[in-house]
């Protein structure tokens, strides 16, 4: 596919780099936000998150003209949905007796919903939303087909998880490898293309769903093997053993590496990603959800 104009839905820490690096690659890019004073911010050349870097691409994509920043999607040949998906704060979920939290994807809801009208054949759209498994086929597909196009016939359609640490995401957007999952193969290969233009790191075609579980296992594993190191923690105190020391006896082992405990867990996704996995099929995860109690307790033990 010949890409020339992009727009990127949700100008926050992983849109934000996306749009600016797709520009500085020569690419016409929209930048759409529904938030004033990010808009604001943004069209007065400064930045409203700090991530290193960033200022001065965003500085060399504005003045290039190649960036702008809208609160309303354009005509383009590709949409990228980057709109936060967090929790609830007063809905949860309830599987034996096991309360877990829900996924609020509403602002991925209206930002699909906001493509419609500028949807044609020949587009692509894809999610990097970290999202609940199958919400690109059961919930972003049936949107976008109202518009009377079919996902996968008229127009292509992905999940392309981030996959970068806060503090090294200009690089790693560019480096790491990136898993492109489409509805159909065709639709994997336009994302390919479309990220091809500064991705340098393995692109990888896959299917929707498995990229979908792919950021989510990548985050869930850390949770499970944290949420061991804590409870061994919690163990050692009880048995007058110093932790660090098993640790790194137990480590000596050629198949063991247990990380260190600590006070939870960090980051952005780490604490709410498990969850996802939890809410689709609570009457599978029980590991999943203990892991996430034991971890968010570790605060509460560490004090």
């Amino acid at each position: 596919m010949n890409f020339q104009k992009i727009c990127v839905l949700g100008l926050g820490y992983i849109g934000l780099p996306t749009a600016s690096t797709f520009a500085t690659h020569g690419l016409q890019v929209v930048g759409v936000d529904t938030n004033s004073h990010v808009i604001e911010t943004l069209r007065s050349g400064n930045i409203h998150i700090y991530e290193p870097g960033l200022q001065t691409v965003i500085e060399s994509a504005l003045t290039s003209g190649n960036l702008t920043i809208s609160f309303r999607p354009e005509e383009a040949d590709a949409f990228l949905i980057a709109v936060p998906t967090p929790f609830y704060e007063d809905k949860q979920g309830e599987y034996d007796g096991r309360k877990y939290r829900l996924a609020d994807m509403r602002a991925v809801i209206s930002a699909t919903e906001a493509i419609l009208p500028y949807l044609r054949k020949g587009n692509l759209v894809i999610l990097e939303s970290t999202s609940p498994p199958r919400t690109t086929v059961d919930l972003i597909k049936p949107i976008l087909e109202k518009s009377g196009l079919k996902a996968g016939v008229d127009f292509h359609l992905c999940y392309s998880p981030e996959r970068v640490l806060p503090g090294q995401i200009l690089r790693e957007l560019t480096e790491n490898a990136r898993v492109v999952g489409g509805i159909t193969p065709d639709s994997a290969k336009a994302g390919h293309a479309l990220y091809a233009i500064f991705v340098k790191g393995e692109i990888i075609e896959t299917d929707a769903t498995t990229a979908e579980m792919v950021k989510l296992m990548e985050n869930t594993t850390r949770d499970v093997n944290i949420a061991i190191a804590n409870e061994f923690s919690r163990l050692a105190e009880k048995f007058g053993v110093d932790v660090w020391e098993a640790i790194r006896l137990a480590n000596l082992h050629p198949r063991i590496n247990i990380l260190s405990p600590g006070p939870g867990v960090g980051g952005h996704c780490i604490s709410v990603d498990p969850w996802f996995f939890v809410e689709t099929a609570p009457e599978l995860t029980p590991l999943i959800y203990h892991a996430r109690q034991v971890n968010d307790a570790q605060p509460y033990a560490v004090v």
